[in-house]
């Protein structure tokens, strides 16, 4: 599986808020998994596509480093052209989460970020299946303590020749996502918190 980091965190490129709420859709808005993990069954996205639930519960569980701030599912058959051209199958199971450190020292932090993206690398790079993820980092306002700091947003894309093959790959994507992330998280999180480090200005 095709892993690839990204830094996106000059002027222009995508943030995030917590909370956020949209603008538009009322029942658009944060909601706090690690505290209220029932709202994960609610989601209309977790209902139609189980392995999300599975990975919600999982990354914002109590004993977990992590917790998620937003998250999407799709399939399409609406493909870039490099995707066409690399993975030659016709159907794509496709989705985002928004990803933070639930420890406001590490948060803050960009090191622990790029480290994280860097761990996950390699042993998700050697899964073969026919998917490919993008890990984000951007950066976040956080309104309670109105500071900057950091989140992650990673799509994990899988393709097939069927739409169920496709979200097979993608199920099984996610799960390896999803180990390789609290290996990873529990490591980091031993490090001290460095008070003199601050987040990035707006």
């Amino acid at each position: 599986m095709r892993v690839e980091i990204v830094k996106e965190l000059d002027p222009g490129d995508d943030t995030l808020e917590i909370p956020w709420a949209s603008p538009t859709q009322l029942d658009w808005r944060y909601i706090d998994l690690k505290t209220h993990p029932e709202e994960i069954a609610r989601l209309q996205e977790c209902r139609n596509y189980p392995a999300l639930a599975d990975f919600l519960r999982k990354l914002n569980s109590v004993s977990c480093p992590f917790r998620t701030a937003k998250c999407d599912v799709w399939s399409t058959t609406e493909l870039a052209e490099d995707e066409r051209l690399d993975f030659k199958l016709p159907f794509k199971v496709g989705s985002y989460v928004d990803l933070l450190f639930d420890h406001p020292h590490l948060n803050s932090q960009l090191e622990p970020h790029l480290q994280l993206g860097e761990r996950l690398g390699k042993p998700l790079g050697d899964l073969r299946l026919q998917a490919q993820m993008e890990i984000c980092l951007r950066r976040c306002l956080f309104h309670s303590e109105e500071r900057w700091g950091y989140y992650l947003t990673i799509f994990v894309h899988a393709y097939s020749a069927t739409p169920q093959e496709a979200e097979e790959e993608w199920n099984l994507a996610l799960d390896a996502l999803g180990e390789a992330l609290v290996g990873t998280g529990q490591l980091l999180c031993r490090v001290p918190a460095n008070p003199a480090k601050r987040g990035p200005s707006p």
